[in-house]
């Protein structure tokens, strides 16, 4: 549906439990004002920052005042919403699809729509869809990605800028493997460190990062990503997903027991090589430049900063084509969320 043609104005609301979903659902709250839609916030849990929401950004206080909200659609980028709050259950996602990396999605009977950044997760889902036809697959691209692409970087750095981001899980995570490396290196004024971790990881390892701070060493909180990314001339990562993001800024990656490495960055298995690999990757090859270059479009298709517009034309079109509710009951599911957000009324 093109943007001219959507003519009904409609209540939506964003379910956020963690933080990085402020970046992820900001570019579409961009065009849904833009384009007269209502547009609010509810915060769940204890691993959402309040402090992250700006202050044109309206905020639901309670799971009440979301059902009293009676929205026209919720979007979730993660892989639950409840489904007594009113309204089309939209899933956008928080990450990139790769079904190499295990990161092929399970769908439970949660949502009526989902919006796919690119053919494989597409793919893997529409046969469901034809399967179990209570949800529709749109491939829209990837909403963060309007954040990331349409991202003015403005100040120029006089040394080479390298982010550290690590994933929460032990087994996957090499923050802990690369601690005391990084705290020799921050000492060496070469290099300004900028490091960023998984919203989930120990309070531990938390605690040990931000106490490296120092002229060479900056910690970034969550709310910061986007920019990180941008002042980054290379990163240094494990298995997180959030090397994915970086590679489609054409930029060099260093991975530390990445489980499945790509052809398009460098890994390493030593910590004692960290300080060649970055070297190494700060002045890639001709070769390993192409092939970052190729990446971006190997994972998804819509690079152009456009996928808010094409998320919120799904919605619309839903919306005013119809749509009825057919999903399962999900008891078990749906109790677990009531239990959860404390809330019991029918």
């Amino acid at each position: 549906m093109a943007e001219n043609t959507i003519k009904e104005k409609f209540k939506l609301l964003f379910y956020v439990e963690q933080n990085y979903s402020f970046d992820i659902l900001r570019p579409l709250q961009d065009i849904a004002l833009q384009q007269g839609h209502c547009v609010k916030w509810l915060l769940v849990g204890n691993d959402i920052s309040r402090e992250f929401l700006k202050e044109d950004e309206e905020l639901l206080e309670t799971v009440s005042d979301a059902v009293a909200f009676s929205p026209d659609a919720v979007f979730a980028p993660g892989d639950r919403v409840p489904s007594f709050i009113p309204g089309l259950k939209v899933q956008v996602f928080h990450g990139l699809n790769e079904s190499k990396r295990g990161n092929v999605y399970p769908e439970r009977g949660l949502f009526d729509l989902y919006c796919t950044e690119g053919h494989e997760r597409t793919n893997s889902l529409q046969q469901l869809s034809v399967q179990r036809t209570w949800f529709k697959v749109v491939e829209t691209g990837w909403i963060k990605l309007d954040s990331l692409f349409n991202y003015k970087q403005i100040k120029n750095y006089a040394r080479p800028q390298v982010l550290f981001a690590s994933t929460f899980t032990p087994a996957l995570s090499c923050a802990e493997l690369v601690y005391d490396e990084i705290k020799r290196l921050r000492l060496n004024s070469k290099w300004q460190w900028l490091v960023t971790l998984h919203p989930k990881i120990s309070q531990d390892t938390l605690k040990k990062y931000k106490a490296l701070e120092n002229e060479n060493l900056i910690f970034l909180e969550n709310d910061k990503v986007i920019e990180a990314l941008h002042r980054a001339d290379l990163m240094v990562c494990d298995n997180s997903s959030i090397f994915q993001e970086f590679l489609l800024l054409n930029k060099g990656v260093v991975t530390v027991n990445n489980r499945d490495p790509l052809n398009c960055f460098v890994n390493i298995t030593k910590t004692e090589k960290l300080e060649n690999a970055i070297e190494e990757a700060l002045s890639p090859s001709i070769e390993l430049r192409k092939k970052i270059k190729n990446y971006g479009p190997s994972v998804t298709p819509y690079l152009d900063g456009k996928s808010s517009q094409r998320v919120l034309s799904a919605v619309c079109e839903m919306l005013t084509s119809g749509w009825v509710d057919s999903k399962p009951k999900n008891i078990i599911r749906n109790f677990q969320m009531r239990k959860k957000l404390k809330y019991w009324k029918l």
